[in-house]
């Protein structure tokens, strides 16, 4: 390999690497149109109408990226007098760990403050507000549902979002609480082939310098990625790739890059004819 062809200590094939996090939101997030829409006409019709909504399907197909991509455009719009609130329920297991969270967010002071203070607290400050949208995400790891029966006793206008991967989490809920909820129910769907490469495609355009993804190799990782069933083992692939890459200083990320990076992620290469549907991140 000559010397043109090797990066220089001060060169990086990566443009922008934080777009290939799990947690980067992107600005548009297509094959997703409708279910925002959706959502955002949910949040539409408060004060005057509440309407709670279970947004499952299998883990990673973009349910919690679409619901941060509405409540950000409602935050921006600055035309809604509705807060939006985001709790995950696989940190905040518990009602206590929920207020805290709450706490953290409405800045409020916790010193010297008993669970039952701090609740009254919170919910105070939930009802100064003129509607709220509180969303649950990965509400079935929750330990105890009951919590939401006091949010569904006490806020006068609110929406809950709850985000989960079991579409029957909802049967096995206190009668109590299942009659007052009565959510609309909608279901995310795995990508296709097609809409996986146009996405990867699209990351891969603002993460990396132009040019340097040799076409095959990114073949792998669009295959790989589809096979897995999951977008964020592409998003991942591709990172690992561009590491890989820039440790031999190659300015080109080559099939063994990929297959280096499959290594260090403990991925397998894909059977052919075993591909299932891409799921994106969620």
């Amino acid at each position: 390999m000559s010397a043109d062809e090797l990066l220089s200590d001060e060169e990086t094939l990566f443009a922008s690497p934080g777009i290939l996090d799990v947690e980067y939101l992107p600005t548009l997030m297509p094959y997703r149109e409708g279910e925002q829409k959706y959502l955002a006409d949910c949040i539409k019709r408060l004060p005057s109408i509440g309407t709670n909504v279970l947004i499952h399907g299998p883990p990673g197909i973009g349910k919690t990226a679409s619901v941060k991509w509405v409540f950000r455009e409602l935050k921006e719009s600055g035309e809604s007098e509705v807060v939006p609130i985001y709790i995950n329920c696989w940190k905040d297991t518990a009602m206590h760990r929920m207020v805290l969270s709450l706490c953290s967010q409405f800045e409020i002071d916790r010193t010297y403050k008993s669970p039952d203070e701090l609740l009254s607290m919170v919910m105070k400050r939930l009802k100064a507000f003129k509607a709220v949208v509180l969303t649950f995400d990965e509400i079935d790891r929750a330990h105890d549902q009951m919590f939401l029966y006091n949010f569904l006793e006490e806020l006068p206008h609110k929406s809950i979002f709850m985000i989960s991967t079991k579409k029957d989490w909802i049967a096995h809920l206190d009668t109590r609480i299942r009659s007052r909820l009565m959510p609309e129910i909608r279901e995310f769907k795995p990508y296709n082939r097609e809409q996986t490469s146009e996405i990867l495609e699209e990351r891969k355009k603002y993460a990396f310098v132009p040019g340097v993804w040799e076409t095959d190799a990114f073949e792998m990782v669009i295959g790989k990625c589809f096979g897995s069933g999951d977008l964020r083992t592409g998003l991942a692939l591709m990172k690992a790739s561009g590491l890989a890459a820039e440790q031999e200083a190659n300015r080109e990320i080559r099939k063994e890059h990929v297959s280096k990076a499959m290594g260090k992620l403990g991925l397998k290469p894909a059977p052919e004819g075993k591909e299932k549907k891409i799921t994106d991140f969620g």
